[in-house]
């Protein structure tokens, strides 16, 4: 959504060597100082990105962009993305859906106009999860215990407070991450703006192509008020790498607002140079209503349309945790949020154009907006404290 860089890039840039987090460059959160340790990581990791890679576990992705899963449901998409069912029936959006034009990439479904970015526009669908994972311990996890504290870093620049090991029994292992965003009264909607003074948590570790996991209970906040939850991934020391003249930025987002969580929003930005020098496409998806919309560069529409698989009532139940996550791959990326035990797909992106390649750091963070999404606004400061909850994450490799 709405990005703040100013002279702040210049920060990142001039303190890429360092230990601590450096402030996002634009977006939802901040990403580690780990240049060096990074490009040697994607060195290894790009070797995945050509030809494709077959898993025993029944995923293949194909060069051309498709991928190819047994279980779950059947949704074809030209060029997109396959999903082989070996029991079961097809959801109900599997069917080319009416009112929308066939987009650029050979979209069959889902609504969504001529699309320059290439988003597949598949259906959603519902699966039990992905194939590379079943059955394989994660690569990497997070329990958020007072045990993992040397692996993640924390900050509060708004007064607030970010606490791993805090009992709760709503968590799996009855421990969670509290990211308290402190409020104040008599704070205005223009203060303390922007993930400048998030609350967040973030790894030390920087991780490539795979799929990411979480649990999550958002925090909330007045429908007058604004905050929001970021769970994301971020890479950006300020450098152009692939030397097309925009600084990379490696950023995966998932947003939800606290003062109307029923609106998701989805980003994907590969450049980051400046507010009009960047590269990222967004889907902006209503579980009231179903509804849709995609964007370029938050500016550019590509298309929208309401798919009944996005109607969910009463999302979220603010007392209930939420996994939620992606799989990134170098062709494709998908959004998927699991609700009453069912997993929905939210988003599946096809175009490398649009994808990062750079290993990144995953962040949790709660920060001030004065805008709403879905309308320009003086959305005021939070009086009371929000907190998110994290309970755990989870990373399996490519």
């Amino acid at each position: 959504m709405t990005r703040f860089l100013g002279l702040f890039i210049l920060f990142v840039a001039a303190c890429n060597s360092s230990s601590s987090p450096n402030r996002d460059a634009g977006g939802t959160g901040q990403g580690g100082a780990l240049a060096v340790d990074a490009v040697a990581i994607v060195q290894a990791d790009t070797a995945l990105a050509t030809g494709g890679v077959t898993r025993t576990g029944g995923m293949t992705v194909v060069a051309t962009g498709g991928v190819l899963r047994t279980g779950g449901s059947i949704v074809v998409a030209t060029g997109g993305l396959v999903l082989v069912a070996t029991g079961g029936t097809p959801p109900v959006d599997a069917a080319p859906a009416t009112g929308g034009s066939k987009d650029a990439g050979g979209d069959t479904g889902g609504g969504v106009a001529k699309d320059a970015g290439g988003d597949t526009g598949v259906a959603p669908t519902v699966d039990t999860g992905s194939v590379a994972e079943t059955g394989a311990a994660p690569t990497f996890s997070l329990d958020f215990t007072t045990a993992d504290k040397s692996r993640v870093y924390s900050r509060a620049d708004n007064g607030g407070s970010a606490t791993l090991g805090i009992t709760n029994a709503s968590a799996t292992d009855n421990a969670v991450a509290e990211l308290i965003f402190k409020g104040n009264a008599a704070l205005g909607p223009n203060d303390k703006l922007t993930p400048d003074f998030a609350t967040e948590v973030g790894t030390n570790q920087t991780f490539g192509y795979g799929t990411f996991r979480t649990r999550v209970q958002l925090a909330k906040c007045a429908a007058t008020e604004e905050l929001v939850n970021g769970v994301f991934t971020f890479f950006n020391d300020g450098k152009d790498h692939d030397g097309d003249g925009l600084i990379d930025n490696s950023e995966i987002d998932i947003e939800i607002l606290c003062s109307d969580p029923s609106i998701i929003s989805l980003t994907i930005w590969s450049e980051y140079s400046s507010d009009t020098a960047k590269q990222g496409v967004s889907r902006v998806i209503h579980t009231k209503t179903g509804a849709y919309e995609d964007s370029l560069n938050d500016t550019t529409p590509l298309g929208s349309g309401t798919l009944a698989a996005f109607k969910l009532p009463g999302f979220p139940d603010p007392n209930a945790f939420y996994e939620m996550g992606f799989e990134w791959h170098a062709t494709s990326l998908r959004y998927f949020i699991v609700v009453g035990g069912a997993e929905i797909t939210l988003w599946t992106y096809t175009n490398p154009k649009y994808i990062p390649s750079l290993p990144a750091a995953f962040l949790f963070n709660v920060w001030h907006s004065t805008d709403w999404w879905d309308s320009k606004g003086t959305a005021d400061y939070p009086a009371a404290d929000a907190v998110m909850r994290v309970d755990w994450f989870k990373y399996w490799k490519e």
